[in-house]
């Protein structure tokens, strides 16, 4: 039988359900607090049918544990489950959104995050200055960090050698290093570097609203919570932003550029990047035996990643339709094979210092490459080559405004990019499909005007 106690101007309904597999006692909760205006005779007659329905409800066992704050439902069981379900790096990219969403909502009990909660949170999100602002080193700043070893500029810096290397490559750096930097290059900080918005973007502020209602609609399936209030509430408006590529004579600068000053592997891969498309970590965590060389394949299966907790680890392609073998052109195939005699050379010349993995792409020594390796090198060999800039995403953006302008099927370039679905092709590309569009109208015209 349930009991009834009356503190601070609530009833507290309390009933025992028995023992957990542990021994544990259960004990299931419920509060009330009586309207306004209500009489006493009312809020008698109330408190009773609340407690017969609670004892009925406890029986049954449709009563939820919704006394459970919202940090310990998330560290107790969101997150163990998640670790288990997700990639290492989506855990961690979760674990880093929660670091605005606990201090704010995880004090609150789960029947008390309520669809304003969620929106005065959104708001904060929009209002509160970011304290992980970074720095962009500019090209002043770039030269000044070669102006001695690494190891000095690290030294006299006071800051470590990663981090003149993010600086040499014109990687962001946080504001201590930024501000250590130039004090040692006797500059004001605004002369070498430029920031990011003080602000988060309307699209960090989506990725938070989407983990918290995940986590909310995780809660409501445990039978947490009755409902995911984040269904009320409005996603953040984020405007699709153009995904950004080089034209035709900016390629060619590119490739021209990297046959006279390329150096293997890094070549290699960014050639391979722009006549595929792949992922950065697909291309890193290629083997030979992907490669059918006599018909013209590449069997992409399973990325190469990293975490500073984990170092380069292998995992699964992003998702299943990730998984897709592609063909290529018989003269990639030749650039190959060409790469991988040099790559035997190299090993010979190491001897027993060489790792054979198998990899087509590996560090100096045979062992995994680090992805990051080749954003860094991209970066730093646009820049020393005075060459428009474009990331190491970028190239597979390339790719598929190549597609696009020259009129392959949106479902052919969705399957040749791993895209789940040709949807996903589709609002990326947005910007590019109406510019063929309109290339293909203008032909149109061109063509049927003459026949008239």
């Amino acid at each position: 039988m349930a009991t009834v106690e009356y503190r601070n101007h609530s009833y507290y309904f309390r009933q025992y359900c028995g023992t957990d597999c542990n021994g544990k006692r259960i004990n299931k909760h419920m509060t009330w607090r009586p309207e306004e205006g209500m009489t006493e005779r009312q809020i008698d007659k109330k408190v009773a049918q609340l407690k017969l329905q609670f004892e009925m409800d406890c029986k049954a066992g449709n009563v939820l544990d919704d006394g459970i704050t919202f940090e310990k439902y998330v560290r107790e069981t969101y997150l163990p489950r998640m670790k288990v379900s997700l990639k290492p790096t989506t855990y961690t990219r979760y674990n880093s959104l929660l670091n605005r969403i606990l201090p704010s909502l995880g004090h609150l009990r789960m029947r008390e995050i309520r669809p304003r909660t969620i929106e005065t949170f959104i708001s904060n999100l929009y209002e509160s200055p970011r304290e992980d602002v970074k720095y962009h080193p500019n090209r002043e700043a770039t030269k000044a960090s070669k102006s001695e070893t690494r190891g000095e500029v690290a030294q006299k810096a006071n800051i470590s050698t990663t981090t003149v290397d993010s600086i040499r490559s014109g990687k962001k750096v946080s504001r201590e290093s930024a501000t250590r930097f130039a004090v040692y290059v006797g500059k004001p900080v605004y002369k070498l570097f430029s920031t990011d918005d003080e602000f988060l973007s309307p699209r960090s502020v989506l990725h938070h609203y989407r983990l918290l209602s995940a986590i909310l609609e995780e809660a409501f399936h445990d039978q947490v919570i009755q409902s995911n209030p984040c269904k009320t509430v409005r996603p953040p408006k984020v405007e699709q932003s153009e995904a950004k590529f080089l034209d035709e004579d900016q390629i060619e600068m590119l490739l021209e550029a990297l046959d006279e000053k390329g150096e293997h592997p890094f070549d290699v891969m960014i050639k391979l990047l722009l006549y595929t498309g792949m992922r950065r970590g697909e291309i890193c965590g290629l083997e030979w035996s992907d490669i059918d060389f006599d018909n013209c394949l590449i069997d992409i299966n399973k990325s190469l990643l990293y975490l500073p907790e984990m170092g380069v680890f292998e995992s699964s392609t992003k998702n299943a339709s990730s998984k897709r073998v592609i063909k290529v052109s018989a003269s990639l195939i030749e650039m190959l094979k060409e790469y991988k005699l040099w790559q035997g050379r190299e090993a010979i010349k190491l001897g027993n210092k060489y790792q054979f993995s198998n990899r087509v792409f590996a560090s100096w020594n045979g062992s995994d490459i680090n992805p990051g390796s080749l954003t860094k090198y991209l970066s730093r060999f646009v820049s020393n080559n005075d060459l428009p800039y474009i990331s190491v995403h970028g190239l597979r953006h390339t790719n598929a405004s190549i597609m696009i302008a020259n009129h392959i099927p949106v479902t052919t370039a969705a399957k040749r990019l791993g895209h789940s679905t040709s949807s996903t092709t589709t609002r990326i590309y947005a910007h590019a499909i109406k510019s063929a569009d309109a290339n293909a109208a203008e032909v149109l015209e061109i063509t049927l005007s003459r026949k008239k």
